[in-house]
């Protein structure tokens, strides 16, 4: 190791974007952290090494300022610049390992749960994946229009924190379009703005859920939410879903849930309406045993056979319904916006909850939607949506029917953005998917989603981001991979 100052010399790059001052900085403090360059040691001149590395002075003084702001070497009057003493170096030969920290119970349980990747199935030539849109329907023109409004003239919403709760005039908008679309009762203080259903899942666990606690969940259900519980500790109590939807008939006597989470207007993934007997049976049963309901209303607004169902949360006079709503998948998936309508007792503990782990979603972007609702947009753009995706809807059930029947069964209710096909119980799903992809078609297992042991065989398949052709396509290209029985 050479301490002479004459001789130390920086590897700078003269085509690189970071700034040159920036380069010496970070030459020097790697060598001083390495102990290159050791405590005590006198740095050249400023002019010196700057003539040396045929840059200007300036570089090298603001490099030395930046060090010594940073207590890496200090300046002594006339006698120039020292590395810093007290600045304890590893010896050399010292083992090096990367630090492992213990995780917590709820740590080691998210870690129980890693998702698997996602990547690696984007060049498949069809891709049936569910919670994509197809990006000409949306009206972009008029969504660039209403943030510019606020970009150019609203400087004092964008200079501070919005509402945990939420941007009041979105609220109130929300609040409206239920009453209006969704039959559900509320006022706009009871509408609270969320991150999309993860985060209220996540709070609402947090808040009603000790380790132990019973939760009824659908199967085949929304596995994240099933995640979500279970890492928070609770005991998830699964109930197969039928053509009515959630049984609540077959729900255990001893039975003590907490939380009641479910789909009804269009069950996820399987499809299916929770009838209107069963609605009222879980109404009295969360009343009489002091439960909640968690009434995912994920895409309701996408049926394609009439009007919308009312929500289950219309029904309820008691106040054990709470409902969560989303706008990621009529506006675009990327927005990750949605709401959450709470019973009065709950608002102040979700709010606060929420302020703990998150400021609020950005106010830009609600004040674009609170406008897109108020003049008429947010409607407008579904009865386009219901119209394209519905002819996509159709172009799958016709392709099902023509070149897979008898083969596989499905909910013939018209909605939402993806079909659940359940194979002959003699099929393997890990094989079809595989075949599938192999013949440029990508398919999604359905086990992820069923609790049940063992998992039917089943496949889902989105149809939001394909045009009917490629749909047709996919399907007959399926059907040579799923054996006839």
């Amino acid at each position: 190791m050479n301490h002479n100052p004459q001789s130390l010399s920086l590897n700078l790059n003269k085509k690189e974007q970071t700034p040159l001052y920036r380069q010496a900085y970070q030459e020097l403090r790697r060598m001083i952290l390495h102990g290159e360059l050791p405590p005590g040691f006198r740095l050249p001149s400023t002019r010196l090494l700057a003539h040396r590395e045929r840059v200007s002075r300036n570089t090298i003084i603001q490099a030395y300022d930046q060090l010594q702001a940073e207590g890496f070497v200090t300046g002594r009057l006339g006698a120039g610049t020292y590395v810093a003493e007290g600045i304890a170096i590893p010896p050399a030969d010292s083992p090096s390992s990367t630090f492992d920290p213990a995780l917590s119970a709820w740590g080691r349980r998210v870690l129980g749960h890693a998702p698997g990747s996602r990547h690696g199935r984007s060049r498949l030539e069809i891709d049936f994946g569910f919670g994509r849109s197809f990006s000409h329907i949306f009206p972009y023109d008029v969504w660039r229009r209403l943030l510019a409004r606020y970009l150019s003239t609203d400087d004092i919403m964008l200079s501070r924190y919005g509402s945990v709760a939420g941007f009041n005039p979105l609220r109130q908008a929300v609040a409206g379009y239920l009453a209006r679309q969704r039959g559900v009762r509320c006022a706009p203080e009871q509408v609270v703005i969320i991150s999309g259903a993860q985060q209220a899942l996540d709070i609402l666990a947090r808040l009603l859920l000790a380790p132990g606690d019973e939760v009824l969940v659908e199967t085949p259900g929304y596995k994240d939410a099933f995640t979500l519980f279970e890492v928070n500790g609770a005991a998830l109590v699964p109930l197969s879903v039928d053509d009515d939807g959630f049984p609540v008939e077959k729900i255990p006597p001893e039975c003590r849930a907490r939380l009641v989470f479910i789909t009804p207007s269009h069950q996820f993934p399987r499809g299916g309406t929770l009838s209107l007997p069963r609605r009222l049976t879980l109404l009295e049963w969360a009343k009489t045993r002091d439960s909640l309901i968690i009434e995912d209303d994920y895409d309701s607004e996408l049926r394609y056979d009439g009007h919308p169902l009312a929500a289950l949360q219309g029904l309820d006079e008691s106040g054990h319904v709470i409902y969560l709503g989303t706008f990621s998948k009529v506006l675009f998936p990327a927005l990750r916006l949605g709401y959450i309508v709470l019973p009065p007792p709950l608002l102040t503990p979700f709010i606060s909850a929420k302020g703990l782990v998150d400021r609020g979603a950005p106010t830009l972007t609600q004040a674009a939607v609170a406008d897109f609702l108020a003049e008429g947009h947010f409607e407008r753009h579904l009865r386009h949506l219901r119209k394209a995706y519905g002819e996509r809807h159709q172009a799958l059930v016709e392709a099902l029917e023509s070149y897979l029947p008898g083969r596989v069964h499905f909910s013939s209710v018209p909605a939402g953005l993806h079909v659940m096909l359940y194979l002959h119980p003699s099929c393997v799903e890990k094989e079809v998917v595989r075949q599938a992809a192999a013949s440029g078609v990508g398919v999604y297992p359905g086990v992820p989603f069923h609790l049940q042991q063992p998992a039917p065989p089943s496949i889902l398949l989105g149809f939001s981001g394909l045009s009917a052709e490629q749909i047709t396509e996919g399907i007959k290209r399926l059907a040579t991979v799923i054996p006839a029985i």
